[in-house]
This record gives structure tokens, sequence and C-alpha cells, in this order.
């Protein structure tokens, strides 16, 4: 696990830049670039993209990290896997594409306050489909091989910084409002390029099909496509807790409200960046316990990873919600957008609460018990539904956030007890109640207000304070083994430098 540990801290270098980039932008640059119901218009392209790029992908990236060491040979180019991996989520975009052409004038009329604006960013939300999907395909397959680093700069960085520049071009009015659009989809692009070029130098990249393989491995053949199809249902769950809200709430509400849940909201998946890089490099390894029926190693992996995935989760969490007022007293329109702050509250929880069950999730889809996957599914898809849309119109961006903190609690609540009922493995461990009962007193001052008028000053002041008070708690407290040895090692090499230079 310390080699999880040490390679996810690596890869999140690029991605706490990158939120650096994501938090300067959606907080400081876009609400002074756009207006609220633009800012709103370019959320909803990004989050329908995303969306219909998982409807495509039709399952294969659980299928490429689960099937790929049976295809692994560089000699023989990985028997067609790369021509599998990639030409399937092709199947899915034509499928796509025919919905999105044919039933045009039916999803436009979903968001009929805001169709006109709409309709003219439908071609673009085509080509955004097509480049999330290769992105989400090419990253898997960098994963298998032991490198997310450089995928991760590309969508947190490059995609970013993209976005940035084509926002400031359109608040000096040199470029007109589609052709913001237009590049911040072609960053997407340059993202599937980055990846591509550096696959193919990591590995033998064919997309030539190798049916002859498969002829000789028909229950691997078959296994590949039970498997697939179900977590091509089973994996929508995330997607539905994750998007469902966003397009509900522009279909009941208006594009100014999707703008300011998209900023709440933003700030809430800022703790999900640790889950993502440690899912990424412990996916990969999860299988290889599974497949070799390894349970006391696969059980050490899901709880260690639950753990750490959760402490560096709650610590963002702490940090940004002790300086929550700050934030949105320094961004530009901070009055307007601020309505969105119990959305970050909620949400927060919502993020927390998918750390504790996100490594579930990686055992039940390497396991032969995967289809269980689709009744979870079907059981958060009900309750997203339903509690959007009771509680949009009744409660609007407060009860969007609290349908889908319902939905994660469902969902993680589900997906935990099938593991252990299945399997007998568990994430629980003393540690996370200590991290959990320290982390309920440590929200006590948050709620007292600001200390100091100047909202920089303040922020200072509790960051240092409260946070600090909060990690040092964490460590003495030896909530995770693994961290408290990782800063025990950096802090010992800290010294001898010193020590060597004095």
């Amino acid at each position: 696990m310390g080699v999880v540990i040490r390679q996810s801290i690596k890869a999140s270098i690029s991605n706490y830049f990158g939120m650096v980039l994501g938090f300067g932008s959606l907080f400081l640059l876009f609400p002074l670039f756009f207006e609220p119901d633009e800012l709103g218009a370019i959320r909803l392209l990004l989050e329908t993209g995303a969306v219909i790029s998982s409807f495509a992908l039709l399952g294969t990236n659980y299928s490429i990290n689960r099937f790929f060491p049976y295809f692994r040979s560089e000699e023989k180019r990985h028997n067609g896997f790369f021509f599998l991996a990639f030409g399937a989520p092709f199947t899915g975009f034509l499928i796509m594409f025919l919905g999105l052409v044919l039933l045009r004038s039916e999803l436009l009329g979903l968001f009929s306050r805001d169709a006109e604006r709409l309709n003219g960013l439908y071609p673009y939300l085509i080509l955004l489909v097509f480049f999330v999907l290769y992105q989400q395909v090419s990253e898997s397959s960098l994963a298998n091989h032991g490198r997310i680093a450089v995928p991760n700069f590309f969508r947190e960085v490059v995609v970013r910084a993209v976005q940035i520049v084509a926002g400031y071009c359109f608040f000096m009015d040199w470029i007109g409002f589609e052709a913001t659009i237009a590049s911040i989809v072609l960053g997407y692009g340059a993202a599937v390029a980055g990846n591509m070029f550096y696959l193919n130098k990591l590995t033998n990249v064919s997309f030539r099909p190798d049916f002859g393989f498969l002829k000789q491995n028909p229950a691997l053949k078959n296994d590949m496509l039970r498997f697939t199809g179900f977590l091509f249902a089973g994996g929508l769950t995330g997607l539905i807790v994750n998007k469902l809200d966003f397009l509900m709430l522009s279909s009941m509400k208006s594009l100014s409200d999707t703008a300011i849940y998209s900023i709440g909201f933003y700030l809430a998946m800022t703790i999900d960046i640790p889950k993502r890089t440690l899912l990424q490099i412990s996916a990969p390894i999860m299988s290889g316990h599974m497949k070799e029926n390894r349970l006391s190693e696969a059980s050490e992996l899901y709880k260690k990873t639950t753990l750490n995935q959760v402490l560096a989760g709650t610590i963002l969490f702490y940090l940004i919600w002790i300086n929550i007022d700050n934030f949105y007293s320094i961004m530009p329109r901070g009055d307007f957008y601020a309505s969105g702050k119990w959305v970050v509250f909620i949400l927060g929880i919502g993020r927390l609460l998918d750390a504790l069950g996100s490594a579930a999730g990686t055992v039940l889809v390497n396991s032969k018990y995967y289809h269980w996957a689709f009744v979870n599914f079907l059981v958060s898809s009900v309750v997203a539904i339903i509690g959007n849309y009771l509680l949009i119109p009744r409660f609007g961006l407060t009860g969007a956030a609290l349908a889908t903190l319902l939905t994660i609690a469902v969902n993680q609540i589900a997906i935990v007890a099938i593991v252990y009922i299945k399997t007998g493995l568990h994430p629980f461990e003393k540690s996370k109640i200590r991290l959990l009962i320290l982390f309920l007193m440590m929200l006590i001052p948050s709620f007292l207000g600001a200390w100091l008028k100047n909202p920089f000053l303040d922020g200072l002041a509790k960051t240092l304070l409260l946070g600090g008070l909060f990690m040092f708690l964490c460590f003495q407290l030896h909530i995770s083994k693994d961290m408290n040895a990782l800063l025990s090692t950096q802090w010992q090499k800290l010294q001898l430098k010193f020590r060597n230079r004095a």
C-alpha cells in the first residue's frame, strides 16, 4: 500500500495544480468573464457531455481494467485488445450520435426556457461526447500500465488552462460565445491526442483485430460480454448520482441556477481528487487480487484505500468549509453566487460518504458477483429521480444537493452491504470512528463566523490554526499508518537536508 500512496501522491501534483486552476477559473475568473446564464450553459454542456459519453462507453472502462491482463502480450500486439477497447466505445458513440440527431427537438424541449441558446451549442455537444469518451478510454489504458500522472496532467491542467484562455479571449471580446465553446471542446481533444501519444510510447498500440485469440478462448469472450453488459448498466450509478442533479435542475429551473449550483458542486468535488488518484492506482492491483482469489490482500487494500481516501477527503472538506464565506467574499458577484453555500456543505458530506464506499465498487466489479452492480444501479436510479423530482421544486438548489446526498447514501450502503454479504470484505475499522469524532468536534468552531474583517487574512488565520490543528490531531491519533509513515519519512529527509547544509 505504501507504493500506492507514493504513486498517488506523485500523480496528485498535477491534480492539485489543476485544482488551483479550476478554483481560479470557476470561482474567480468565470464569474467575471461570463454572465450567469452563459456560465450555466457552459457547465450544462460539459455535464451533459459527460453523461452521454458514459452511455457510449458501454462499460468498456471497467472491462479494460479487468481483462487486459488476459490479453497482455507485447510480442502479439496484446492479442487485439486495443481493437476491442477502442472499437466498442465507437459503436456506442454512433448509437449516441444517431440519438442526438434524431431526438434533437425533444432533448432541447426539456430546457424550454433556454432552448434557443442551447440550440446553437448542440453541434459542439456531439464533438465533446467523442472527445470525453476517448479521454476516458485512453486514461483507463494508461492506468493499466501504471501511468496516471500524465493523463491526469492533461485532464486537470491542460483542459482547464484551455478553458481559462478561451474565457479570457471571450471577456476581451476577441472571440464570440460559440467560438469560446469550440475552444473549450478542442481542449478535450488535445487531452485525447496527448494520452494516445503517450500510450503509444509505452506499449505496442495496435488496432488490428485478433478474432483468432477470442475463438481460442470462448470462455473469456463470454465472460467479457456478460461483464461489460452488466457493468454498462451498473456503472451508470455513479453517473446518475453525480450528474442527474445538474440536468434536472437545469430543466426545472434556469441556467443561472445551474451556474450557482456548479460552483458549489465544483468546490465539493475537489474532495474527490485524492479518491480518484488512489482508485486509479489501486484498481488494477485489486483486479489482480480478486482474479487470484487473494481475499486477505484484497481486504487489506480495500480498508487502507478507503481509509486514506476518507482521511484526505475529510481534511480537504474541512479546509474548504472553514473558508467558505471568504471564498464567496472575494469572488466576482459573490453575493449572487453565495446562495450555493449550503450546496457545498451537503455535497461535501456526500463526497465523504462516496469515499467511504467507492473502493467497494472496485471490489465488486472485479469479483464474480459483479452483476449485483446492476441491482444497485436500479435502486440508486429510482432514489435519484424521485429525490430530485420532489426536492428541487420545493427547495431549489439545496433540494438538488439533498437529493444527491440521499442517493449517495443509499448507493454506498447498498454496495458496501453487497460486497460484505458476498465476499465478507468490509471497510470499517476503529481509526475511521476516531476520524469521525474528531471531524464532528472540529466542525464546531467553523460555525462561529469570521475572525477578521479581511477575507484573505481571515482565511489564512483559520487555515493555519484550525486546519493545522486538525491535521496535527490526525497525525497524533494515528488515523492512517501510511500517512503517518509518509509524513515522518518526509520530515526526516527535510531535517537531514538542513543538517547537511549547516
